[in-house]
């Protein structure tokens, strides 16, 4: 018997097994069914391998491009460089990835998320849905996505939501999540993930060429503003006011007028901002710091030009924890089950038959 040994580096909020899930959907069921390894008893055929093996290829290409300064070409795959040979990383990888995916669907089964774990098995769960969506539309009930769901498209949809009910059922047990891991958790992430918007306030010079000049950058008279705009900015950076800016350059015959505010950006208006101005919202999230003057924005869901002036910046501190506490929970749980999958690849009993093994081939 072989030990595998190798961790699987998992990030926290996608498993790397995409490749994993899409090779089961060219595998065939009655093809290239010679056993190549097991994992704790489950199978992993020749053309499992092979699919997966397939999806490796750019890859490694990459990888020894990038470490090596290797471009792929003749005898590529059978060269070794600097020790390492590209088919033999290709094969590593694509034995890992189907052996953590193995124990994934064996967890799955065990807690009777899933009646087995082979490729028939799948199969069947598509045709069950497939016929719930015909049924479905017969009845005039409605249904996400398309009548019948190809394998590629069925497999990733079924395995996101069978790792879903998984960690929701691992959390209770194995993963063992407590209240104290998350309140520990939420003071790890709430710098990065739950603060609140900082209270701004800003004044801010607008002139509107909705009306006047649409989006068409070649109007004259929306180039007009612009320049307008411009001139007020090199005002302000030379350390006028605002309003004294306007007073200078607003002409009594102007076709348009400059319009002087001061307003505040909070948790109770960033959402109102966001929709609205996007533009004038992202730089004044932007750390745009107090005294400072933007550049002339182009508020194109307004119709409008912008300058703004924080005049002052007063953090407003974080989310509460009960109110993040969901988000807290996911995050926190993406990286204990990636973590005690690890564990259970790293005990996996792991039985590969090296002749099948050697004799396969990347081309």
């Amino acid at each position: 018997m072989v030990k595998f040994t190798k961790r699987i580096v998992v990030a926290m909020t996608v498993l790397p097994i995409v490749g994993a899930i899409v090779f089961y959907a060219t595998v065939g069921a009655d093809s290239g069914q010679t056993s190549i390894a097991m994992v704790n008893g489950s199978m992993i055929t020749t053309q499992e391998f092979k699919s997966e093996l397939n999806k490796q290829r750019a890859s490694v290409i990459d990888y020894f491009y990038r470490s090596k300064g290797v471009a792929y070409g003749k005898n590529f795959w059978e060269t070794d460089y600097s020790g390492e040979n590209p088919e033999e990383t290709a094969k590593k990888r694509a034995l890992d990835e189907i052996i953590r995916f193995k124990i994934e669907l064996e967890l799955a089964a065990q807690h009777g998320l899933i009646q087995g774990t082979s490729y028939d098995d799948l199969l069947h769960e598509m045709d069950k849905e497939n016929k719930r969506r015909l049924a479905a539309v017969k009845a005039r009930e409605p249904i996400y996505g398309p009548v019948q769901l190809d394998e590629s498209t069925f497999m990733n949809e079924y395995i996101s939501k069978l790792r879903t009910q998984l960690k929701e059922t691992l959390s209770e047990d194995e993963l063992n999540v407590t209240e104290e891991d998350l309140k520990r958790h939420y003071e790890l992430l709430k710098d990065t993930f739950f603060t609140l918007e900082d209270r701004i306030r800003f004044q801010k010079i607008s002139v509107s060429y909705k009306e006047d000049a649409q989006s068409n950058t070649s109007n004259p008279k929306k180039q007009s503003i612009k320049k307008r705009m411009d001139a007020i900015k090199r005002l302000l950076d030379q350390g006028e006011e605002m309003d004294q800016a306007i007073s200078e350059l607003q002409g009594e015959n102007d076709a348009f007028m400059l319009q002087f505010t001061e307003e505040n950006l909070s948790k109770d208006t960033a959402s109102t901002y966001f929709k609205s101005q996007a533009v004038l919202y992202s730089v004044l999230t932007d750390n745009l710091g107090v005294n400072q003057v933007s550049s002339v924005l182009d508020e194109t869901m307004q119709g409008e030009y912008v300058l703004v002036k924080v005049v002052s910046r007063e953090k407003s501190g974080y989310k509460s924890y009960d109110e993040s506490k969901r988000n807290v929970w996911k995050n926190y749980v993406d990286t204990a089950y990636g973590d005690y999958l690890d564990k259970l690849t790293r005990e996996a009993k792991v039985d590969i038959d090296e002749s099948t093994y050697k004799n396969i081939h990347v081309h």
